[in-house]
């Protein structure tokens, strides 16, 4: 404090500037991220869950695909988060847009070791690595056409154990 009385002449004043320079810092704080907006987002969704992932490969290896089919058909999860993360609803997200976010949420939700996509002329083809089994090519496959399927453009899809292929067509 006495160091900087004598730069600005009274105490008075160097707790003025101090406030002064506190408040200026806080109106400018950093924009988030996306990545920072969708751990937000997925927090917000009550959506994050630690587990194993030798645990939910086991999970998902005995998995009822036609009841998860049925959920997935009902609910539209992956709808739901896109309109929640870009805050719009699905017909108003570009197409682009949409594959951004099943990267980024794909990424941060750890179910894939890689996940990209490339834009092909007349079509992206996302690719999707993974180390979790057939059940989980078959689950997420399901879900992300179904997104996609709901948006209006239309899906091709190939998949292994370990990969999902998709063509996803521009319109």
């Amino acid at each position: 404090m006495k160091k900087h009385t004598e730069e600005f002449g009274t105490q008075q004043k160097v707790l003025e500037l101090a406030l002064e320079s506190l408040e200026n810092s806080s109106k400018q704080s950093p924009e988030l991220s996306r990545e920072e907006r969708i751990w937000l987002t997925q927090k917000s969704m009550k959506t994050i869950c630690s587990i194993l992932k030798d645990n939910l490969k086991v999970l998902l290896e005995t998995a009822n695909i036609e009841m998860f089919n049925e959920y997935l058909n009902k609910y539209k999860p992956l709808e739901y988060t896109m309109e929640y993360y870009f805050q719009k609803p699905l017909k108003e997200i570009s197409l682009k847009e949409l594959l951004d976010g099943v990267v980024i949420t794909g990424g941060m939700s750890n179910w894939f070791d890689t996940i990209d996509y490339t834009d092909d002329g007349n079509h992206y083809t996302m690719l999707i690595t993974h180390s979790l089994g057939l059940n989980n090519s078959k689950i997420n496959k399901m879900g992300i056409e179904s997104m996609f399927e709901t948006y209006g453009v239309r899906v091709e899809s190939t998949i292994s154990e370990k990969t999902i292929f998709m063509k996803i067509f521009k319109n």
